[in-house]
């Protein structure tokens, strides 16, 4: 069996590999996994679904169907090295007599994580994060005069603004392994019967991942968060929106919402010496600063808050690296529904960096996060003609960004869109390698040609303003 990743470097297999229809029994026999580019055995780790209830994506349909197909239970989980951008990479699984011994960087114990990044203590009475230590940068994260601990679950009743978190949990050790450990963390809130946490480190790599699942029930009136107070002073926040990174209140028309905003890859908090970067998968409003009145227009909300008509966030309120997600409202009248009963999963990943936030490259981190590695399994001899590694796409230079990949939508050649991501003009190459160029022609988003571009057979020449999404049509040889 063969598996092909791409974009980011932590890789989860399910025992269906690509979904054909046979599924792999990565608990059976030995194996070893080899890096068909280095021949190298890498490190991997086998992780058991133990629960309907578990912080991961379809884990009720999962775990039902291994019941009687036990395989469904199973991933494969490894650190997929150097795969090219936009491209592929090739690993093979290999029978041996033994399992491949391995050593794990990550220590797992009843309440604590760590790794050699960060060390992360988990409150034995509620769940939540109390202590999350960069062990390079000798910070703590998290704020502990803050009003909430880290991924603390919170529900805000919308009838007399009361706030209400769990009181109680339970937390036991989940994965543990060459790449990776975790704990879990079960309570229950308002509106909520059943809240499962997952906090995962992983070996060698700066990252935290927190996936919380929730069982929304039938009440109404409430407002769910989930808290990210992080020790800032005076911090610099700065966000991703469309096509944009933006700084809050500074970028936007006064008068306008600053209690929350619309979030795309990642939101950043920094003072200069060091920063967080926090990378939401499923949610994407987040208030910065504090947790602050629910604005829901007068047409739109059912019951008023009490705090209605408070006046929008200032800037000399934004003191506090503090970012709050915003993840369900259940208080609407006209054309959304009252209430939501729901099994929800809500996935964050976060980091940390030095300096300010440029210099925690937060785009790649977010992007990375949203566009998890795709694995396509390949069984039997089949030698093909493709190399174990190789790239599809590729950009010079690091503040432009690919956007698009595509047929064209009017089947004239392949579409490419890239965008400046840091306000500096510059002139890029593109490099198709497994394209003959035949002509470019720079195009308007319409895809209505323009003029022609500079290229050779297999790259093109791309002068891009600051800021400027740039839409290139590909004609190739035939």
């Amino acid at each position: 069996m063969v598996v092909m990743v791409r974009v980011w470097p932590v890789v989860r297999v399910s025992s269906k590999g690509a979904g054909y229809g046979k599924f792999l029994d990565f608990a059976g026999e030995p194996f070893a996994l080899v890096d068909q580019q280095t021949d190298n055995t890498v490190p991997y780790q086998i992780v058991k679904l133990d629960s309907p209830q578990a912080a991961v994506p379809y884990a009720a349909q999962r775990y039902a169907r291994g019941q009687f197909n036990a395989p469904e239970l199973y991933e494969l989980v490894f650190v997929a090295q150097d795969v090219p951008s936009m491209g592929w990479k090739t690993y093979r699984i290999a029978p041996v007599e033994r399992t491949p011994p391995s050593s794990s960087g990550v220590t797992v114990t009843d309440n604590t994580l760590e790794n050699q990044f960060f060390r992360i203590t988990v409150d034995p009475q509620k769940g939540t994060l109390a202590s999350v230590y960069d062990k390079e940068l000798s910070r703590e994260l998290v704020d502990r005069d803050a009003p909430h601990q880290l991924n603390q679950f919170i529900a805000r009743w919308v009838a007399d603004g009361r706030l209400e978190s769990p009181g109680r949990a339970t937390i036991r050790k989940g994965q543990s392994g060459p790449v990776c450990g975790s704990l879990v963390v079960s309570t229950a809130g308002a509106g909520c019967p059943q809240v499962t946490q997952e906090v995962i480190l992983y070996d060698k790599i700066r990252r935290i991942d927190l996936a919380n699942r929730i069982l929304k029930d039938s009440t109404p009136g409430l407002e769910l968060y989930f808290a990210f107070p992080f020790k800032i002073d005076e911090p610099e926040f700065r966000f991703e929106g469309t096509h944009s990174v933006i700084k809050p209140l500074r970028d936007q028309f006064p008068g306008s919402n600053t209690n929350y905003y619309a979030v795309q890859h990642w939101a950043d908090a920094s003072d200069g010496q060091m920063g967080v970067t926090l990378s939401a998968v499923e949610s994407h409003l987040l208030e910065f600063g504090g947790l602050w009145p629910c604005y829901v227009s007068q047409a739109h909300h059912g019951v008023t808050p009490p705090d209605f008509g408070r006046p929008f966030v200032k800037a000399e309120e934004l003191t506090k690296g503090h970012m709050y997600s915003f993840v369900l409202d259940s208080n609407f009248r006209t054309n959304f529904p009252p209430l939501e009963q729901a099994d929800l999963l809500f996935r964050y990943s976060l980091t940390t960096h030095k300096g300010k936030w440029t210099d925690g490259n937060p785009r790649d981190f977010g992007w990375g996060v949203a566009n998890a590695l795709i694995p396509v399994s390949v069984e039997g001899k089949q030698e093909g003609t493709l190399a174990t590694a190789a790239s599809c796409c590729q950009v010079d230079r690091p503040n432009v960004f690919l956007l698009t990949l595509k047929q064209a939508e009017d089947s004239d050649g392949i579409i490419v869109r890239l965008i400046e991501t840091e306000g500096q003009a510059v002139t890029a190459t593109l490099t198709l390698p497994l394209v003959t160029v035949k002509k470019a022609l720079r195009t308007n988003l319409a895809e209505e040609n323009q003029d022609e571009l500079a290229s050779a057979p297999h790259q093109i020449t791309v002068p891009i303003r600051a800021l400027q999404t740039v839409t290139i049509r590909v004609r190739p040889e035939r």
